[in-house]
């Protein structure tokens, strides 16, 4: 059992008597889908714009509260499979396309056909409904769930994917998140005025859609957006949280501490999947040593519970970095830098909000923060920075330098990296938590030889 389980499990224990606030599993699950967002280089809430429009469907449908309420936890998490893909994705993309681009298309490429990409991408690509499925069994969501999304890009006519279904063999849901998701992306291309883009959704419905989707489905979501623009405004706003809300079940039970932990495993781990050949299990490994580093200054088990959970969500906000970024072997342009430093202030989006979580908001968003001020994306200085952050600070920093990187091919042995990061220990790193860290990886080589 590693330091991160042993240590969150007894905070976050199954009857979490000691933390005073719970989220719900409808919390993690927004918070998941605004990271989604980031991966396919969209802008926060759009997946809970699928999951309106396909909620809605589904409503006017009259479809069973169970089917109603998996097609809409399916909407928000329809694309996690991307990031599974996306570092075989990466090397097949033509000249001047990222990642992004692509994933934000795709919906509309399923549709539309394309000849412009070469296979081993598109079959990349049709791996990641099946990849989105297994991921969904460590996000403590039924198999309904599970088994729209393996389906979300099967067409009527036959030309979907994965599996290349028909009409009669697609489950009405999995019909319904279909069409949401094209529809999203077709709104999406219309970025002013509410007339041109009812004008944009209906062409695409006479003309693109005919026999690729369900017509009652489409048919159901005329009368959803109704005889004026009021649905389509709503959508375009922040309102779409609370209609996404109001869609979800009302009163779900607070997580236990077993399921929060592995909502939190995966949630790490998907961040750690963009970029698995440099970043595997990167996010358990800063976990063990901040939870080390904690434990050595006497930190309350809570706090010690909390620490744990920010060192495995602290990277969401990598998601939203292009992977040509992370991968570049040599220096960043100022432009490149600004792009990839902006990281923790889209991990903070991701989690703000979440009952219990405001600790754990403010550790991830200062772990590039710097004793001396020249961190971000703050310029916080000394002990302005948490004590949660300067360790988080300290056990990335000392994750980077042991593990292999892009620009690093032969990692660091624990005592090469103690000296490098001790030149910083002063001006840069917490020079108390440094000693700690350095009796600790002491103490470790020690035992092992």
């Amino acid at each position: 059992m590693g330091v991160f389980t042993e240590v969150a499990e007894r905070f976050y224990g199954i009857n979490r008597s000691e933390a005073p606030v719970s989220p719900t599993i409808n919390d993690l699950i927004l918070a998941t889908s605004k990271a989604v967002d980031l991966l396919e280089g969209k802008p926060f809430r759009s997946a809970m714009k699928v999951a309106v429009i396909a909620g809605s469907i589904a409503t006017m449908m009259d479809l069973p509260t169970r089917e109603r309420v998996s097609v809409v936890y399916a909407a928000l998490l329809h694309d996690i499979g991307l990031a599974k893909i996306t570092a075989d994705v990466y090397p097949h993309l033509p000249t001047g396309l990222t990642e992004k681009k692509f994933f934000h298309e795709h919906a509309l490429l399923n549709v539309r056909g394309s000849d412009e990409f070469s296979g081993e991408l598109t079959r990349r690509l049709e791996q990641h409904p099946e990849l989105a499925a297994k991921i969904i069994a460590s996000l403590n969501l039924s198999e309904d769930v599970a088994d729209l999304i393996a389906m979300h890009h099967e067409l009527c006519d036959g030309s979907g994917y994965p599996y290349g279904l028909g009409a009669s063999q697609i489950p009405i849901g999995a019909k319904i998140l279909a069409f949401a998701d094209v529809i999203e992306a077709v709104m999406s291309e219309v970025t002013i005025g509410l007339a041109p883009r009812r004008e944009a959704l209906n062409l695409f419905m006479e003309t693109q859609a005919i026999g690729k989707f369900d017509e009652t489905v489409m048919t159901c979501f005329k009368e959803v957006m109704g005889d004026n623009d009021e649905f389509l405004r709503r959508l375009s706003t922040l309102e779409v949280e609370s209609m996404v809300s109001a869609l979800l079940p009302q009163r779900p039970h607070p997580l236990s501490g077993q399921e929060l932990l592995n909502v939190v495993r995966g949630l790490g781990h998907l961040s750690d999947s963009i970029l698995p050949l440099y970043k595997s299990k990167r996010s358990l490994h800063i976990a063990d040593i901040a939870i080390r580093l904690a434990s050595s200054l006497g930190i309350s088990k809570a706090q010690a519970g909390e620490l744990s959970i920010a060192a495995m969500l602290m990277d969401l906000g990598h998601l939203g970095t292009p992977v040509g970024l992370l991968l570049k072997p040599g220096p960043l342009t100022a432009e490149e830098r600004a792009i990839v430093q902006d990281h923790p202030v889209l991990t903070k989006e991701i989690l703000k909000g979440i009952p219990g979580f405001d600790n754990i908001v403010l550790w991830c968003s200062e772990h590039h923060e710097r004793m001396n001020g020249k961190g971000y994306p703050g310029n916080k200085k000394g002990y302005e920075i948490s004590i949660g952050g300067r360790i988080l600070a300290l056990a990335d920093v000392f994750d980077a330098l042991t593990h292999r990187r892009p620009h690093r091919m032969h990692p660091m042995g624990p005592m090469e990296a103690i000296p490098v990061i001790g030149q910083g220990r002063m001006t840069v790193y917490d020079h108390r938590l440094f000693s700690q860290l350095r009796r600790i990886v002491t103490e470790t080589e020690t035992r092992v030889r």
